[in-house]
């Protein structure tokens, strides 16, 4: 079974050999867009011959851009699964399944698509972590977050539709599974500078008429709120739950 992870970067170069080792790992084709980096992602992904490609947004985070290019891709190479979680997103199981294991299982039950957003844990930077470390393995402090509406994973199909952050799909049966988490790691050593930059770079397109302002409004509160470093006695410790045992073997194993 193809699966096909494809994702957009703008100077991910910190996660990206991280996340390729990661969806390798699993058997998972991938195919990276490339937003103009200025920090070494597009070269890493051309010496590492990662299939990708450049486009660029005129300094603009264009969401509907964005979505479009991925689309066009999954229509072009007709995976049987699709997913377009972006680089700061890792999948874990409490049993020690992988990704592809879960999708498979997915698929021999007939379903459309995988809640891939239904169990969230949002890793912080407490001053404790080091960049050039698997994020999986430095960033131990969390807090969960549920999103029901997120199905970033689905059966392919042509009538296939992504919007903003989800797929739209003709099957009506989804896959949610209480043993099956996200990782998100965007709130890392470095994320005032790379939060304020996206920041701007959402007001340029929000501003331009490109994307609606509802798509991303959230980084104008991250921002002005200036809250980047977090104080870990008031967040939980993914080392204290039996699921870290299962993040360290992902790191492994996929």
């Amino acid at each position: 079974m193809r699966i096909l992870w494809t994702f957009c970067v703008y100077n991910e170069i910190e996660l990206l050999p991280f996340k390729i080792d990661y969806i390798k790992k699993n058997d998972i084709d991938c195919y990276v867009f490339d937003n103009m980096s200025t920090d070494g992602s597009w070269d890493w992904l051309q010496e590492n011959k990662i299939p990708s490609q450049r486009f660029d947004s005129d300094g603009m985070f264009d969401l509907k851009l964005n979505i479009s290019l991925m689309a066009k891709k999954i229509h072009e190479l007709k995976p049987d699964w699709a997913m377009f979680p972006g680089c700061d997103t890792f999948y874990v199981h409490r049993e020690n399944k992988t990704l592809r294991e879960v999708i498979e299982e997915a698929d021999r039950n007939s379903f459309s698509a995988i809640n891939s957003a239904y169990r969230t844990l949002i890793f912080y930077y407490t001053g404790r972590e080091k960049p050039g470390i698997d994020p999986r393995l430095n960033y131990v402090f969390y807090n969960t977050r549920k999103i029901l509406h997120e199905k970033c994973i689905a059966k392919y199909c042509p009538t296939l539709v992504v919007i903003a952050d989800h797929f739209v799909f003709k099957g009506k049966k989804v896959m949610r599974n209480n043993d099956f988490f996200v990782l998100h790691y965007s709130l890392r050593h470095d994320s005032e500078k790379r939060k304020t930059e996206e920041y701007i770079r959402r007001k340029k397109a929000w501003d331009s008429g490109l994307t609606p302002r509802r798509w991303g409004h959230h980084y104008k509160k991250i921002v002005q709120d200036g809250k980047f470093l977090y104080n870990s006695s008031t967040l939980f410790d993914i080392r204290n739950s039996t699921l870290w045992e299962s993040i360290k073997n992902s790191v492994l194993n996929g």
